[in-house]
């Protein structure tokens, strides 16, 4: 029994609704945001790959350490062993989803390629259509590959004739992924990536320019205790979202509620001269302190310009390197230099 055409059955709660109408306010502001942002727009969305890749990572438990991790994702460094390629592969797969989710829904063998891209050629294939032993066991998956694709089929014919609201529609495909486990390795990888597609094809673009699993990895234990609930009934074609949507509709506003602090910050670093705000911000650092020090202050302000200003207070006296490269850190001569006299905190 199908989970999509029983959505007509579907009674969504008051609240549920409530949450729902939010989201949609959100949406409506999108090219808002896009506007406000459009100026260094490319480098936004490359930073929130970044921290979703971080932050997807260390949701499958890859052993890598943060200083480690950090180097590969922002500063593209080699990687050294399996768990770091695969690090370097998910920014790949995150940026790819980024671009495209807005043009093109996705088929199984896509959802394939994304794990054998992140993990290794033929790491992972379909579960097979038949199985050694048992004939029950024969039967119970020959028809998983074929079900699979019908359900994703089934998914993309609902969704473009608007026949359910877009973001319901996708928890059910949500559930069903997480359900029928479709191939012999990298399920946990495919239904987060899913997720990540579904929502940004849904108009969420919020997401684009602030990290879906930073905010997922903040709820991922009540997240994944409501995939259960909502599974319950998962064989008999009555699966109970209500509580999975209030989950979801509440990440959603909190990516929107951080979109907005965001556009508040880039604000500033527009409107105020921009090399000012980095000595303000070296002036109320440590004595000792490093490029990434400013950068977390300031992400929406250019390497070039950070560097600038390092060299023009290096030249006057102001603060001295102790050491090059990418860990390069710099001292302060003196926290009370005429240089930040009239800088205003």
């Amino acid at each position: 029994m199908s989970n999509f055409t029983n959505l007509f059955q579907y009674i969504m709660p008051s609240d549920v609704m409530m949450d729902m109408l939010k989201t949609y306010k959100w949406l409506g502001k999108n090219n808002v945001y896009q506007e406000k942002l459009s100026n260094n727009l490319n480098t936004i969305i490359e930073q929130t790959i970044e921290r979703d890749t971080f932050f997807l990572a260390t949701i499958l438990n890859l052993e890598v350490s943060d200083s480690r991790m950090r180097l590969l994702i922002t500063k593209n460094s080699e990687p050294r062993t399996k768990d770091e390629r695969i690090i370097t592969k998910l920014k790949d797969v995150l940026m790819t989803i980024s671009k495209s989710a807005n043009q093109y829904p996705f088929n199984s063998s896509d959802l394939l390629s994304m794990i054998n891209t992140v993990f290794g050629k033929n790491y992972a294939e379909f579960i097979p259509d038949v199985i050694p032993g048992s004939r029950k066991k024969q039967i119970a998956s020959r028809s998983v590959r074929h079900l699979f694709n019908s359900t994703i089929d089934e998914y993309n014919l609902y969704y473009e004739k608007n026949q359910y609201e877009h973001i319901i529609l996708s928890l059910v495909l949500y559930i069903e992924i997480a359900n029928l486990n479709p191939f012999t390795k990298g399920n946990e990888l495919v239904k987060y990536l899913a997720l990540y597609y579904m929502i940004l094809r849904c108009d969420v673009e919020c997401f684009k320019y602030v990290s879906f699993f930073e905010i997922l990895y903040d709820q991922l234990d009540v997240f994944n205790k409501e995939q259960v609930v909502a599974s319950l009934n998962y064989k008999d074609g009555f699966i109970n979202i209500s509580n999975l949507a209030r989950i979801t509709f509440k990440i959603i506003n909190s990516g929107y509620l951080r979109l907005e602090e965001v556009c508040r910050k880039y604000h500033y670093e527009e409107k105020f001269n921009k090399s000012d705000n980095i000595e303000n911000t070296i002036r109320q650092l440590p004595t000792v302190f490093t490029k990434e020090d400013i950068k977390t202050k300031h992400p929406y302000v250019s390497e070039a310009t950070i560097n600038r200003v390092l060299m023009k207070l290096k030249d006057n006296g102001y603060i001295v390197p102790l050491s090059k490269g990418r860990s390069a850190r710099w001292m302060k001569t003196n926290d009370n230099n005429p240089i930040f006299d009239n800088v205003v905190i």
